[in-house]
């Protein structure tokens, strides 16, 4: 491969790709280099976004708004895992969507329908060990028990 200057915007973009969560290498392909190249360029102490009290409020309030991880990542050109480790130090961690009676019977009732596990999670948000854990538990009191206990 020819060698290539790396320009101020090409290294921009190799911190947005990385934001997004690519690899050194994917971004190397995107961008026509080595994926050395990108390493080098991205790992410079000098280089990286430090974050601010005022740069972290602004990525709360983007999160607040419902802005995923990697939207905000993206925006900023930080690494995907700062802005959760961010995010859930300040309370603003995952998504976890809690499993209501409502939601129960809706999983319950796709089921029915001949959805697969998988399908069900696709359509309401949900993961599929979730939905897996859910639908698969027992019903009652003894069965409750016996689980706490490990004994089926």
């Amino acid at each position: 491969m020819p060698r290539r200057k790396v320009t101020p915007e090409i290294v921009e973009e190799m911190r947005r790709l990385r934001g997004e969560g690519l690899s050194y290498e994917k971004i190397a392909g995107r961008l026509g280099l080595v994926p050395m190249t990108v390493y080098n360029n991205l790992r410079k102490k000098h280089k990286r976004t430090r974050i601010t009290s005022e740069l972290l409020k602004e990525m709360a309030d983007m999160r607040k708004r419902g802005l995923t991880y990697k939207e905000i990542a993206g925006k900023f050109g930080i690494a995907l895992q700062t802005v959760a480790k961010r995010m859930r130090g300040i309370g603003l961690g995952g998504r976890r969507r809690k499993v209501t009676g409502k939601v129960m019977e809706r999983m319950r009732h796709l089921r029915g329908e001949g959805l697969s596990y998988g399908e069900i999670a696709d359509k309401l948000g949900l993961s599929y060990i979730t939905v897996l854990k859910y639908l698969k538990r027992k019903k009652g009191l003894l069965a409750g028990l016996r689980r706490r206990l490990g004994l089926g």
